[in-house]
């Protein structure tokens, strides 16, 4: 699974699975590369920008080669 930033901001995200959970930042235009959650189910991925709003993204099944693009547009 890979996150990308495509946001002007670095972005602090969190993964949660059933049987692991991993955190970290992204700076802005890069990503994240985790290959440990591909093939797994119920795998969730929250973004926070520093401005301490955030969301999240529950992916119902991963395989490889998958990516999850988040967008956040500021004004």
């Amino acid at each position: 699974m890979t996150l990308y930033n495509n946001t002007p901001i670095q972005v602090f995200y969190s993964i949660t699975s059933a049987d692991s959970g991993d955190c970290g930042t992204i700076d802005p235009s890069q990503t994240a590369d985790w290959p440990s959650y591909d093939n797994q189910s119920n795998v969730g991925v929250a973004f926070e920008p520093n401005s301490g709003t955030g969301f999240s993204v529950t992916i119902p099944e991963s395989k490889p080669g998958m990516a999850v693009t988040i967008g956040i547009y500021l004004e």
